[in-house]
């Protein structure tokens, strides 16, 4: 039993083979990946809470193994995503959490769901009926892009400039397999975003807004601000992760009821459940596939001795349906009253955007079934082609009819 994660038919659909590899080999050695894959929810749990054993320092291990020719080009992305949260280890990834936390945080998230509602709005009346359509380029391509793009006071006008850019940084980890030119690609998107936020940063020092840059700017921990490089870090990260994450929630989850007409019927007829119902499309298909760390340490887990400096990919797919945990893993149950999903990451490095993105889900989705009575898909299954990343899940778009 192996996971091949360049294999398309793996990338549309892991969990067969999460769910042997569970009852065989819950910690398995992954040869083209050259690290190890963990797909129960018990040794997953233990991987991303112990920050000791488990580090989210993935890069300086990684960068050691580089080509020579290849190093420059690494360093000045890394530069970058050393100032990621969620890439440090306590004491640092406390001190960005710290900061971090105090824009983040459900009360600021609150003020978010009129715009959140207007947006939504906005974009669902313009959805077609009746014929076919990708609704990730229609739909959830800019729904979580203008939110978080207002959240940082990222210009709308620029939303896919910007995304480009990112999406050319995260060639950097995750989705590289099959990129020739993968560190050039990602060094040109990390410094012309770098760029971008420098410049926001000097036009806030002016004139400063209600916006969460500003907020950042501002805040002390311990009588200490967030320096230049830690700030563009931060906003870098947040406009990653609360885009591209939220966008495949809400892909996943189209497809989920596309595949389940019952479910539209019920939650169009009775959208107070759709917040249980977003928890279990997070559980049922997560956003993340994988969150990587590094061992420091020789470790026994899952019956394998792991070494010094191996890679560990704790799989969120193959632990959210560990049948130890969740009844019936594999049945879509919008009404499942016990629901410990990781879709958000556990432990230290919990997702501070969770608030944010169960708002943006909720409101997404039920816009949706307010307009529409069915969803459909308007081709195979089989012939969608999945995101080949290790980061994140979803479809590369979502073909589908609403009537």
């Amino acid at each position: 039993m192996t996971y091949d994660p360049t294999d398309p038919t793996v990338l549309r659909n892991p969990h067969n083979v999460f769910a042997q590899l569970r009852q065989v080999e819950p910690v398995h050695w992954c040869e083209k990946l050259k690290g190890w894959i963990v797909t129960s929810y018990e040794d997953a749990t233990d991987v991303l809470a112990d920050t000791t054993i488990f580090s989210g320092d993935r890069f300086r291990p990684f960068r050691a193994r580089l080509p020579e020719k290849d190093r420059a080009s690494a360093d000045e992305v890394l530069k970058w995503f050393n100032n990621w949260m969620v890439f440090t280890d306590p004491p640092r990834h406390t001190r960005l959490r710290r900061h971090m936390a105090a824009v983040l945080n459900e009360k600021v998230f609150d003020t978010q769901s009129q715009n959140v509602n207007d947006v939504v709005n906005e974009l669902a009346d313009k959805l077609p009926r009746n014929e076919a359509f990708d609704f990730f380029s229609a739909f959830s391509l800019w729904m979580p892009g203008i939110i978080v793009a207002d959240l940082l006071g990222v210009e709308r006008g620029r939303l896919l400039e910007v995304k480009q850019w990112s999406d050319d940084m995260m060639t950097f980890i995750g989705s590289s397999r099959g990129v020739a030119d993968k560190y050039e690609r990602a060094k040109r998107g990390a410094n012309a975003m770098g760029t971008y936020f420098r410049e926001l940063i000097a036009q806030r020092r002016v004139e400063p807004r209600a916006d969460v840059v500003t907020l950042l700017m501002e805040t002390e921990v311990d009588g200490e601000k967030l320096g230049d490089d830690e700030l563009i870090g931060c906003m870098m990260m947040v406009l990653n992760g609360g885009h591209e994450t939220t966008a495949n929630l809400l892909n996943n989850s189209m497809l989920a009821l596309a595949a389940h007409p019952g479910a539209v019927a019920e939650l169009r007829a009775h959208p107070d459940k759709m917040t249980t119902a977003v928890e279990e499309f997070l559980r049922y298909d997560s956003p993340v596939l994988s969150i990587g760390r590094v061992v420091t340490e020789e470790v026994e887990l899952g019956g394998k001795t792991l070494a010094e400096g191996d890679r560990v990919f704790a799989m969120l797919v193959g632990a959210n349906r560990d049948p130890e945990i969740f009844s019936d893993p594999d049945e879509l149950q919008i009404e499942r009253a016990f629901n410990p999903h990781m879709a958000f990451g556990k432990g230290p490095h919990f997702c501070l955007g969770t608030p944010l993105a169960r708002i943006e889900g909720r409101v997404a989705l039920n816009a949706v079934l307010e307009r529409f009575s069915s969803i459909e898909f308007a081709e195979p299954v089989e012939d969608i082609q999945w995101l080949n990343s290790m980061v994140t899940r979803g479809p590369s778009r979502v073909p589908v009819i609403l009537r």
